[in-house]
């Protein structure tokens, strides 16, 4: 009987369709990966540095083929020209477009971990450098993309006070969509050697951002 409680416990089924989905087993390994990267620099554990490798490595293949989905999303954006708010749908366009960039150059690191193509100072290096610039390109649009939003929700504010509540929901999830492209943006920026902050300050921030969309694909699980 408690099994059964157990079992067919809603948060157990949430969970369940979570981890069936490999967006849900990529942001777990994310999770794992940067929580191994804080460790890592914490307690010099080489262990946690070798897990860290390993858990990048099979992100890389469970987003195998993603940049599809970015682009589909970019075409979609971009198609939409009776969009009430040009700066959201360009933003959208530019985001869509970089996370597509950053994820095939991604998918080209993968392929030099599996030895299935040389490693050179193009694909060993420049490649994964390219991919940062990219995915510093997608993130530059959604910190717009996420002012512009909290303006939006600034000015409806002024408005009907029955909307109140709706207005307070989407500046709270604007402001937390900031503070995570925020940090994903501060480790993106150590990537690329502009900022030379310790390991485990940007294992922490990866953590965070990695809990954040963990609690996204809970919420829609």
């Amino acid at each position: 009987m408690v099994c059964d409680l157990l079992v067919y416990h809603p948060s157990v089924s949430r969970l369940i369709r979570l981890l069936d989905a490999s967006a849900g087993r990529e942001k777990v390994l994310r999770l794992l990966q940067y929580l191994c990267r804080f460790l890592g620099e914490q307690y010099s554990m080489v262990l946690a540095r070798k897990l860290q490798a390993e858990f990048a490595l099979v992100r890389k293949m469970l987003r195998f083929l993603k940049p599809l989905n970015h682009l589909q999303a970019a075409s979609k954006f971009f198609d939409n020209k009776i969009a009430s708010d040009n700066v959201v749908r360009w933003c959208n366009v530019i985001k869509n477009l970089a996370y597509a960039g950053y994820l095939a150059l991604d998918q080209v690191t993968l392929l030099r971990l599996l030895r299935l193509v040389p490693n050179t100072p193009i694909t060993g290096t420049r490649i994964p450098r390219w991919s940062n610039w990219c995915w510093f390109a997608g993130l530059s649009a959604g910190l717009v993309l996420d002012l512009r939003q909290l303006q939006v929700a600034r000015e409806q504010g002024r408005g009907d006070k029955e909307a109140t509540k709706a207005v307070a929901a989407d500046r709270a999830k604007a402001l937390r969509r900031l503070l995570w492209d925020s940090l994903d943006t501060f480790i993106v920026l150590n990537n690329l050697k502009f900022l030379h902050s310790p390991d485990n300050s940007v294992g922490l921030a990866g953590v965070a951002t990695s809990l954040f969309g963990l609690q996204g694909l809970w919420e829609a699980a």
